[in-house]
């Protein structure tokens, strides 16, 4: 059973942590909102709420934020939550439902609501960059909610994006989680660092240029079914689990490299979809996109994962598959050291990926249930 810690919540609770110091009225108040109930005062018909004036940005969510409780009418704190909607992408992402909306989002906004602080729904729309960032300077806090590589996806620059957060944060402003908590602790290339602890795999490596990438894919596939992650990716887009047709494998690493005419079987993460296509075929798709020479492709996905450099964040992982995973992985939900939460992720039959939205069972247990203590005490204590 794969292991897998709570990446966005590791990021938000400590980002949290690090920029809230200086202003504990409002990281008490956040914190309040995780573990809130849904107690509110509705507000009277002859009051309005006290909210940011977004008026000059285009609501893209396709309802009326159905769920939302109401704003109060003197929030202690003001807070965004901001999306993107991909509009390329089937409901505008794979974390979207039907609405527009994040299936997490109105959840999220009504903790912060239930704490005293309102929450408005924003979607970030790159044409109205500037826009967005001024309308952004009326509120205390932002939480931030756009998967890796759904800016890009969208027509904008996720650079852009970063570098007016962090001007925002040169500001006051509290961002959740930060560009630099996003980057230094969700690059998938954290996979290579921990290769060598007792929860990591040794024939970890990470590509950062189309050379590196093919010397390196050609002599791993060769030896065993891998696991190629791009690092924009999330929700299992661009994770991509491959195995040779001929079956092919050698005996030892690095006996032999596969050739461009190698006929690889490969599934995506994001919805178990399978498709077929050569080494050639695979490696051009990853590094150019969509072209002549990389055949034709059924993911929603563009490739291009090594666009920009490592500087930009354009990277590949490339990991061992590990077989067991059709058992499930297990997500420990950390705020700093305590656990908060424990889910069992496991894919649907037939299918790889424990993706939400795939099929896949999720089963919640609390922090401290006896299923998983050994596992626990090892996270807290040997895997340090």
């Amino acid at each position: 059973m794969a292991f897998r810690a709570s990446r966005f919540a590791l990021r938000a609770a400590r980002s949290k942590v690090v920029a809230l110091g200086a202003r504990p009225a409002l990281a008490a108040a956040a914190t309040g909102a995780i573990a809130a109930g849904y107690a509110f005062s509705k507000p009277s018909g002859c009051q309005a709420p006290q909210l940011v004036d977004v008026s000059g940005l285009t609501k893209v969510a396709k309802t009326d934020d159905v769920g939302l409780l109401p704003q109060p009418i003197s929030p202690k704190y003001k807070t965004a939550l901001v999306q993107i909607y991909v509009p390329s992408q089937p409901f505008g992402g794979s974390d979207k439902s039907n609405s527009g909306h994040r299936y997490d989002t109105i959840p999220i906004a009504n903790g912060m609501i239930a704490s005293g602080m309102s929450c408005q729904l924003i979607h970030y729309v790159p044409e109205e960059h500037d826009a967005f960032v001024k309308a952004m300077e009326g509120f205390d806090a932002i939480i931030v909610r756009c998967n890796p590589g759904q800016i890009n996806a969208a027509g904008g620059e996720q650079t852009k994006f970063d570098d007016a957060m962090r001007a925002l944060q040169k500001k006051g402003k509290q961002v959740w989680p930060s560009p630099d908590v996003m980057t230094n602790m969700g690059a998938k290339d954290a996979l290579c660092k921990i290769a060598n602890l007792c929860i990591g795999l040794i024939d970890t490596f990470a590509y950062y240029s189309p050379e590196e990438f093919a010397a390196g894919f050609k002599k791993t596939m060769a030896f065993q079914p891998r696991v190629i992650k791009q690092n924009r990716g999330s929700s299992g887009e661009g994770i991509w689990i491959i195995k040779l047709k001929s079956e092919n494998y050698c005996k030892n690493f690095g006996d032999r490299s596969c050739t461009d005419d190698e006929v690889l079987e490969m599934m995506e993460a994001c919805d178990n979809h399978s498709e077929t296509h050569t080494v050639a075929e695979f490696i051009e798709f990853c590094v150019n996109g969509r072209t002549s020479k990389s055949g034709k492709w059924d993911t929603v996905g563009t490739g291009k994962y090594l666009e920009g450099g490592k500087a930009a964040g354009g990277q590949l992982v490339d990991q061992r598959f590990c077989p067991r995973i059709v058992e499930g992985e297990v997500r420990m939900n950390m705020i700093g050291d305590t656990c908060t939460g424990i889910i069992h992720k496991k894919p649907k039959a037939g299918g790889i990926s424990a993706v939400g939205g795939t099929g896949s069972i999720y089963t919640f247990y609390g922090p401290d249930a006896p299923e998983f203590k050994q596992l626990s005490e090892d996270a807290m204590t040997r895997w340090r």
